[in-house]
């Protein structure tokens, strides 16, 4: 990030926040740009996609089957 006020992305407004002023606890970041901020959302789809997709989710997705094996997710 260089050296200028960070830019947060506020997940209830979908909307792009500078710094100063002051992120809530529904927001995400910090982000060295507003365009990176505005991407942020379909950057963690995009990596929350990837992780369910890896080995490292397998135990998460069986405790999420239960034990009659119905999909609880």
């Amino acid at each position: 990030m260089s050296g200028g006020q960070p830019y947060w992305y506020n997940l209830t407004t979908q909307s792009v926040v500078r710094a100063d002023e002051r992120p809530s606890e529904d927001s995400m970041g910090p982000f060295g740009s507003a365009a990176e901020a505005e991407d942020s959302p379909a950057v963690l789809l995009e990596h929350a996609r990837a992780w369910l997709e890896s080995e490292d989710s397998e135990l998460f997705r069986e405790m999420a089957e239960g034990d009659d094996g119905a999909d609880l997710v």
